[in-house]
């Protein structure tokens, strides 16, 4: 689905940026308590912040039950806690590396990394939900890795562009551009050049977007845009999203420029 080598150029910062802020959680940005240990002995003890914590284990014993014990502890001031074995995390981390597959999707690699968490738990505990949930980068997008490949195959045309944008007010808020080659893999993951835009009013930025992408891009196929943030947001996180998106398509918030065929009679085409 994911190109192992993928091209990602001309991308604009602030679109890149915004777009992050919507569709990925970084553990790194997370208040987290992190508890290092080996065999039982703690070896670290630490809010990522810096901030005073109730450190009520003395010996990590049961690093699940120890990470809830922790974090209930702490609740009001941090989103998650981490307890890593020191061994166990060595031990992963080798895993990775000797997981890796010349020529594989890139998702396919790193859908692995984090389903190989659930290998650890024992030595990569962390509270509330289980490593895989809460570790690295989380996508925002309210559907399983699953659900997502099964409607790139359903959905995207080989051979063809998406574009994706959100507004804010008449001007656009982030964009994305995923271009898929003849296998439906993402072989270009960038963002629209808002420099490129000289339209203004909702419709023509729309129509230069567009236009923009076809000639660098190639067709295309698939062009849908949010009218603000919330309406983005809110299609992330419906459970059913073509339900979702007809019906913010009824309330004019979702625009729908172009559809595949497989797609049309789903959701409704401006």
């Amino acid at each position: 689905m994911l190109h192992e080598n993928p091209l990602m150029a001309d991308i604009d910062v602030d679109h890149w940026r915004n777009l992050q802020t919507l569709l990925v959680r970084s553990a790194k940005a997370s208040r987290r308590i992190i508890v290092i240990h080996e065999k039982g002995e703690i070896l670290k003890f630490v809010h990522s912040k810096r901030e005073e914590i109730v450190r009520n284990v003395d010996r990590v014993n049961d690093a699940q039950a120890d990470a809830e014990r922790i974090y209930r502890a702490n609740a009001d001031k941090v989103d998650f806690v981490a307890v890593f074995e020191r061994n166990a995390f060595d031990q992963y981390f080798a895993g990775i590396q000797e997981g890796w597959h010349y020529g594989e999707d890139l998702d396919v690699f790193v859908h692995r990394t984090y389903a190989m968490l659930d290998d650890f738990a024992d030595g990569i505990a962390t509270y509330p939900g289980p490593a895989r949930s809460q570790l690295g980068l989380q996508w925002r997008i309210g559907a399983r890795y699953e659900d997502v490949e099964a409607a790139v195959q359903r959905f995207i045309t080989p051979e063809s562009t998406l574009l994706a944008g959100v507004f804010e007010g008449d001007e656009l808020w982030t964009t994305l551009v995923l271009h898929f080659d003849a296998d439906r893999r993402a072989d270009v993951v960038t963002t629209v050049d808002p420099s490129q835009i000289e339209a203004t009013g909702r419709e023509a930025v729309i129509e230069a977007a567009i236009a923009w992408a076809d000639d660098r891009y190639g067709r295309c196929d698939l062009a849908v845009f949010f009218a603000d943030v919330a309406t983005a947001r809110a299609m992330l996180a419906a459970s059913d999203k073509l339900a979702a998106g007809r019906e913010a398509a009824a309330r004019g918030e979702l625009i729908v420029s172009r559809a595949p065929a497989a797609l049309t009679g789903f959701l409704p085409t401006a």
